[in-house]
């Protein structure tokens, strides 16, 4: 609960902004860290004196100036400000503006049969990561030509559609087609086609072939895989076209696609961060890999997975007390106390723990943790008394 409050309220309060005001320097970065120590803490609750570094593996919550770091590149990725790299393709998502009074839609209907004259079929396909399109031309029902073409493997169906429908469109203004049925089953492109929000400059431009086409251009909706002649035939031709080896067309990438390359590289500086990192050792014994969906809030477990708590190795180095376990006959370290202290001995001997087992593998063991916090509350006690 307390991370879902951190995540929805206090660490977009921060960020906000962040595009105008995040500079990537030292500075920065460490007072970003520093102000969002204490929810980390508050999730985990691990003692005070554990790391940053720890609190942020044990709790899943990324460090907010990778965060920042992260928003600002996105920011300027999706207005498309240049970082100096030569980006190729058709941006299908670029956006535009378009004047209230200029904005129309483009009505469709449901498709029944085919007409007596000419009807064009269009359809997209994805299989084995690859995409293709295609559009099949008929007069009556005879079929007189058809095109297909494979699109850039980080397309969609719906941009595969959607450009399927363009070139249909282009070919018919091309051939001078006075009336003609444009038959699709992506209900998805004719609903944008529809709208009255629509933003992409792709999809307007083919609203204003449409619109300014001197002869007739009917959309019609037909369901895919009924059997419908030219139906079936476009998804063929699609289907074929994923088999070219030369890509037709390339888009550039799509918001998701920008979007979730950003999250893996924010991720990836994370880890990274983690593995450098000098501080956090028993944490990283326990968790070599960063997670966002991690959450260990557990008071008692959380000693063990962060090394600082009742432990005397812990109290030793932090309020110069005997390092010597409470058995006195060995240090008091984590390995010591868990596996080997005769104080626990009879609870211990109960699990029939196997020697040599790690307490990497035991923690994730119930019963284990059972006796975790049995032996954490008990050396608590001890040192209370």
């Amino acid at each position: 609960m307390v991370k879902e409050v951190y995540q929805a309220i206090l660490e977009r309060i921060i960020l906000y902004g962040v595009e105008l005001w995040y500079r990537n320097g030292i500075k920065m970065n460490m007072k970003l860290l520093q102000i969002l120590r204490y929810p980390p803490l508050s999730i985990t609750k691990a003692y005070r004196t554990t790391s940053n570094e720890a609190l942020q593996v044990l709790s899943g919550c990324i460090p907010i100036d990778l965060k920042a770091q992260m928003l600002c590149e996105l920011d300027l990725k999706l207005r498309g400000v240049s970082d100096g790299s030569v980006s190729s393709g058709i941006d299908f998502e670029l956006e535009e503006k378009i004047i209230p009074w200029e904005v129309f839609r483009i009505n469709w209907s449901l498709y029944k049969n085919m007409c007596s004259f000419f009807s064009v079929f269009t359809d997209g396909s994805r299989m084995n990561g690859r995409i293709g399109g295609a559009y099949v031309i008929y007069y009556g029902n005879d079929e007189i030509d058809f095109s297909l073409f494979r699109l850039s493997d980080n397309s969609s169906v719906f941009m595969a559609e959607a450009f399927a429908i363009s070139k249909a469109v282009d070919e018919i203004i091309f051939r001078k087609m006075e009336y003609v049925d444009l038959i699709t089953d992506s209900r998805s492109t004719l609903m944008s086609l529809h709208s009255l929000k629509e933003k992409r400059r792709f999809i307007n431009n083919i609203k204003r072939k449409i619109a300014n086409y001197n002869g007739r251009i009917n959309l019609k909706w037909v369901k895919a895989h009924e059997g419908t002649m030219g139906n079936e035939r476009a998804d063929f031709l699609a289907k074929s076209a994923i088999d070219k080896e030369e890509i037709d067309i390339c888009f550039g990438e799509t918001k998701s696609e920008i979007k979730l390359l950003a999250k893996n590289k924010m991720i990836q500086c994370w880890q990274d961060r983690w593995n450098s990192s000098k501080k956090g050792k028993v944490t990283r014994s326990f968790f070599s890999k960063v997670c966002l969906n991690r959450v260990k809030g557990d008071f008692y477990l959380n000693q063990i997975f962060t090394g600082h708590g009742i432990f005397r190795t812990h109290q030793s180095r932090f309020f110069n007390k005997s390092i010597g376990c409470q058995c006195g006959r060995g240090v008091g370290d984590i390995t010591h106390v868990l596996l080997f202290c005769h104080l626990w001995k009879d609870k211990r001997d109960k699990l029939n723990i196997k020697a040599g087992t790690s307490l990497k593998y035991l923690m994730r063991w119930e019963k284990f943790q059972v006796f975790c916090r049995f032996v954490i509350q008990s050396l608590l006690n001890l040192e209370l008394n």
